[in-house]
């Protein structure tokens, strides 16, 4: 016997409207710049500058995603993702130099890219001393996993897996599955 009830009409026009709502907010994106996407799936996301952002095709990206870019102007400033990338609801990216993600990665949900940090010496206030950025790079096939922390520097090989929750201060090498804070190696993936 099958107990699994079907949407009713509301319920169905209702999901209707969002997608259409998604749709629109997809299209003001690409007015505004934002480049590629083609047969992807964009619910509602945050891009303050989205000619900085390279969507790759058939990405699915969830709510609340927010790619923050500090650096408009700056050619070395930009986000850019593989074909076939899924970004769980609630990630945040934020850039300050170059964030690639490639083709196949998956990002759960409340995860945080982040390469952008501060120099901390003794002899100033934090808030007056520069800021430091370097890259971030997630090569193909890569899965994330839930409320990871992702940091300034790092490159994450061809087909690694970070356990949830883990924070990733250091590159990680192809095929590896690393946990922790902060991450460290766990074991090969066969």
């Amino acid at each position: 016997m099958n107990n699994t009830k079907r949407p009713n009409k509301f319920s169905l026009t209702y999901n209707k409207f969002i997608n259409i709502g998604h749709s629109l907010s997809f299209l003001f994106l690409k007015i505004r710049g934002l480049q590629g996407g083609r047969d992807s799936k964009l619910e509602s996301i945050t891009c303050n500058w989205p000619n900085k952002l390279l969507l790759g095709n058939q990405c699915e990206i969830q709510n609340g995603v927010d790619f923050r870019i500090w650096h408009p102007f700056n050619d070395n400033c930009y986000i850019k993702l593989g074909n076939k990338v899924f970004i769980g609801h609630a990630c945040e990216f934020v850039c300050n130099e170059k964030i690639i993600i490639g083709n196949n990665c998956l990002i759960a949900s409340k995860t945080t890219i982040n390469n952008t940090g501060h120099e901390y010496k003794g002899n100033a206030a934090i808030n007056t001393q520069p800021t430091t950025s370097e890259p971030v790079i997630l090569e193909d096939d890569v899965w994330i996993g839930t409320s990871c922390v992702i940091l300034q520097g790092v490159t994450i090989g061809k087909g690694s897996i970070v356990a949830a929750g883990s924070v990733v201060n250091k590159s990680i090498p192809a095929n590896e599955v690393w946990a922790g804070v902060p991450a460290r190696f766990i074991k090969k993936r066969i």
